[in-house]
């Protein structure tokens, strides 16, 4: 794709064809203004073609007439190189290749879980809030804090709601996202030992910034 530009001896004077349509005239409203006398106030519209075909000069019944390559015109379709004169103002049309690149959307990224899956000495999974723990339970269809953990636990990590008058075991949930653990399959739960005031103090902590 062209993009068309009218220079002249006067570097002041240099336009780049923008819009498909424009008008040249010594008058400020023309989107080419040219303050010579020579020019009249509406002087000649210029039309860029499609498919770079070129650049059509209408002459707007000018004063002092419009000029390609010293010929007067009324309607005509020039091409770079060739020289374009309003009145007494002369100018050179040349083009510069613009390439137009159209980005392509990448892949949508899927957030993973930060960390890795550890395992202790034995080869057992470890606890992903505590890795000196084994793993005893796992957050129902991954841990939704994508930023916290892999979302296996051992049994002391999770926070656990029992049902009021129910007969089951208590209802156990991840510690960061609420999501709900299940045991893991083929893996037995170790009683904990009694906790001290500290890990009693912390897991209380961490119950009321839940809640």
């Amino acid at each position: 794709m062209n993009r068309y530009i009218l220079h002249s001896n006067d570097p002041t004077w240099r336009f780049e064809l923008c819009s498909r349509t424009c008008t040249v005239g010594r008058n400020p409203g023309n989107q080419l203004c040219l303050n010579d006398p020579s020019v009249s106030s509406f002087h000649a519209e210029l039309t860029i073609l499609p498919e770079d075909r070129g650049l059509r000069v209408r002459d707007l019944q000018s004063t002092n007439g419009t000029f390609v390559n010293g010929e007067g015109v009324t309607d005509i379709v020039i091409t770079p190189g060739h020289s374009l004169q309003f009145g007494g103002v002369e100018f050179q049309l040349g083009a510069e290749e613009v390439e137009i690149k159209i980005p392509v959307a990448g892949s949508p990224k899927v957030a993973q879980a930060a960390g890795q899956v550890q395992t202790l000495d034995d080869g057992t999974l470890a606890c992903s809030r505590n890795p000196a723990l084994p793993a005893t339970h796992q957050a129902l269809g991954g841990c939704g804090a994508v930023v916290k953990c892999p979302g296996y636990f051992a049994m002391a990590s999770l926070r656990s709601t029992k049902l009021a008058g129910g007969t089951t075991g208590p209802l156990l949930f991840c510690p960061d996202c609420n999501a709900r653990c299940e045991a893991i399959p083929g893996v037995q739960a170790t009683k904990a030992g009694p906790q001290s005031f500290f890990a009693r103090l912390t897991q209380t902590v961490q119950m009321t910034f839940k809640r």
